[in-house]
Parts: C-alpha cells; structure tokens; sequence
C-alpha cells in the first residue's frame, strides 16, 4: 500500500515537472516566433508596430487550432490583391520561415524540455497531428510525456533494480580476481 502511495506520489512529481518543461518549451518557442515575425515585419517596413504584430500572432500561434495562419495566409492574399506585392512576399517568407523553423524546433526543444528523445517528440507530433487533427501537435507529445512519466515510475525502476542487482552481481567475480 506504502510502495502504491510513494509511486504515486512520484508520478504527480514528475508530472509537474514534466508539464513545468512542457510550459518552458512553450515559451521559448513563443520567443522564437516573436523573433521571425518581427524581423519580417521590419522588412515590411512596419517599424514599430512590428513587435506588437509578434506578440499578437505569437499569441495565436500557440492555440493549436487557430495558429499564425489565421493573420498571414490572409493578409499575403489581401496584399495580392492590393497589387503590392513587395508585402505579399514578405508575409508569406514570414510565415513560412515561421512554420518551418517551429517544425524543426518544436520537436528539439519539447523533447528536450519533457524528457523525450525528438525523434519520439516528432513522432508524437505527427501522430497526433493523424489522429486529433491541428490540436494533436500538441496533444500527441503531451501524451506521449505523460506515458513516458507514468512508464518511468511504475515500471521502470523494477527493471532498474533488476539491472543493479545484476550489475553488482557481475562486479563481485571481477573484484574477487583483483584482489
């Protein structure tokens, strides 16, 4: 019952920490997207309503469903339309440098941040993304910490008990012949 209690406890902590990571990952790509944005709406010549724009879009740009896509996809068109194409371009490098440079570091930076290899991360990603639609870009590498945490506590330390016992087990023959 005690054993029961202390895992469960465990798992509550490494939950916390694991979504602490989770919210620290967030957050660095929140500033990354802050940085491409800005930068493109320099070069629209927005000048100081540049990071106003990035922290708005950024702000979007974390709700799973709506995303950036919702402000550029629309405005590069509008901006066609208009015939001034000079920003068109520049909204439409925007977002896409932005949505390349998040799915290359989402995965690096979530993994790392919740534990995960990024290979897994991504993975996660994209069969969330299958499964969940737009929301599963972040539902999948949630679930897949959460199995990972839960795995690591109720499951893991037998085999990690078993491996010491083994280890110390195949040290004690090499020590018996240094001595």
């Amino acid at each position: 019952m005690e054993k029961t209690q202390n895992k469960f406890i465990s798992a509550l902590k490494a939950l916390g920490s694991t979504a602490l990571g989770f919210g620290k990952a967030q957050v660095i790509l929140f500033g990354v997207n802050f940085l491409v944005i800005t930068i493109g709406m320099l070069v629209v010549g927005l000048g100081w309503w540049s990071p106003l724009i990035a922290v708005g879009v950024s702000l979007l740009d974390l709700l799973p469903v709506i995303g950036s896509g919702v402000v550029f996809v629309p405005w590069a068109i509008i901006a066609l339309i208009a015939k001034n194409t000079h920003m068109a371009v520049a909204v439409g490098a925007t977002y896409i440098a932005m949505v390349v440079l998040r799915m290359i570091l989402d995965p690096i930076i979530t993994g790392k941040s919740v534990g995960l290899p990024p290979l897994i991360t991504l993975l996660a990603s994209v069969g969330g993304l299958i499964l969940f639609g737009g929301a599963g870009m972040i539902l999948g590498p949630v679930i897949a910490a959460v199995a990972n945490v839960l795995f690591r506590v109720f499951f893991k330390r037998k085999t990690q008990d078993a491996n010491t016992v083994d280890a110390e087990a195949a040290n004690e023959p090499i020590e018996k012949k240094t001595e």
